[in-house]
Order: structure tokens, then C-alpha cells, then sequence
């Protein structure tokens, strides 16, 4: 049964009991806003009416179908803010998405991850600290995270959400649900039909990332074309 729209306040006022108070929540269709409440913390100026912009947490979750988490830069609000987002699919809101927007400064507290210059890699029954500046690219598969350099391969038990607060963002991007790559080991990017980018690894054996929808306006951003 959809949530009619006279709801929406009461499922923000539970939300808000068990949220942080410096999250702020806003609900959006495809193509604007529907309601918005800001944090005393972080406020985005967004008011119901307004478009949801293209590239934003919002609008990748619902053209994605799924969830989606990922830091954003100012260049779309005028602040920087890590979001969180899903679609309200399960409610019968099939147009629907409710973000939460994170202050990076109580991500950073919730998280409470270690930053090292190195991920510890476990292999043939023994850990070893990868430094990062040797880590090609990690990926996720089957629930298992993988560090991967351009001569081994080791586990690690930190999932890639986790991961893509512990590695500096400057050198390592998430470009895709089961691909974080360290944007110092791109040789090459081609355009492809079936994901946005190929990004051609430097590796001997000339290893292909693919560059997911979700995530290629906040890599292009980044990259610089």
C-alpha cells in the first residue's frame, strides 16, 4: 500500500528519534523534492519544489533502483556532505527516495575506522600491510573483499563502504558497487556500451574496471574531464 502524502511527517518524526540530530532528511520523486528537513548542523537550502540535481545521492539511487551512499563535494550545494540514500519501493513509494544527509564531520565520528598508510591484506594463512601506494584496485565479490595489487592478491575484512572512508579520497574512488580503484593506477579511460568508462588498469595483464552510471559524474568531477 503506498504512503500517502499526509504521512510523510510522521515517518520523518520517527525517523528523527533514531537518527543523529545533526542528520538532515529529504524525500524526493524524480524530478523534485517533496519534503526536506534540515539539521541545525548542515542544511542544504533545498525547499519542496526544487529539482533534484543531476549527480546527487537522490537522483542516482532512484535511477539505480537501489540503495546508494556515497561523499559528495560542494560543487552541488555549496558544502561538501556524505549522503546516504534508498528508494521508498517497499512503502509502495516506487518514484521515491529518502535521503539522509551526513555532516562529514559525524561520518567521520560514526565511522571510527583506522587511517594508515597501508590496509592489512591477509594471505596463505599470514597478514601483511599493503602499503597504498602498491593496491591497484579492491573489489567485492560474493560478500568477500579483495586487495589487489599488480602481483597478489589478499582478502580484507573491511567491507567497501567501510573501506571508502579509511582510504584517502584524493587517490582512491569508488567507481562502482563492487569496484574501488586507486585513480594513480589508470593508464587509460575508453568509453564502453555497456558501463559509462573502461578504465584500463596499469597492470601487466592490462586489467578493465568498469565505471558504473551511479558513479560517473562524481568520477569525471574528480578526474577532471
Amino acid at each position: 500500500m503506498e504512503l500517502p502524502d499526509e504521512s510523510i511527517p510522521g515517518l520523518i518524526k520517527v525517523l528523527s528519534r533514531i537518527l543523529p540530530w545533526e542528520v538532515s532528511i529529504a524525500i524526493a520523486d524524480k524530478s523534485q523534492f517533496v519534503y526536506y528537513q534540515p539539521s541545525s548542523t548542515l542544511d542544504l537550502k533545498i525547499k519542496p519544489g526544487d529539482p533534484v540535481k543531476e549527480g546527487s545521492v537522490s537522483m542516482q539511487a532512484l535511477h539505480a533502483g537501489g540503495p546508494i551512499s556515497m561523499y559528495m563535494e560542494e560543487d552541488l550545494y555549496g558544502v561538501p556532505y556524505f549522503a546516504i540514500s534508498t528508494p521508498l519501493t517497499e512503502m509502495g513509494m516506487e518514484d521515491r527516495c529518502l535521503t539522509a544527509i551526513i555532516p562529514p564531520f559525524l561520518a567521520n565520528e560514526i565511522s571510527r575506522l583506522p587511517r594508515h598508510k597501508f590496509l592489512i591484506g591477509k594471505g596463505d594463512e599470514r597478514w601483511i600491510p599493503i602499503p597504498l601506494e602498491q593496491i591497484m584496485y579492491i573489489d567485492s565479490e560474493h560478500g568477500k573483499t579483495r586487495i589487489f595489487t599488480d602481483d597478489d592478491q589478499y582478502t580484507n575484512k573491511h567491507t567497501l563502504f567501510e573501506l571508502e572512508w579509511m582510504l584517502p579520497r584524493n587517490q582512491f574512488v569508488r567507481c562502482h558497487r563492487a569496484y574501488i580503484i586507486n585513480i594513480d593506477k589508470v593508464a587509460e579511460i575508453l568509453p564502453d556500451f555497456h558501463s559509462t568508462f573502461l578504465l584500463v588498469m596499469k597492470s601487466k595483464r592490462k586489467i578493465q574496471i568498469p565505471v558504473s552510471q551511479r558513479y560517473a559524474s562524481h568520477f569525471r568531477r574528480l578526474m577532471g574531464f
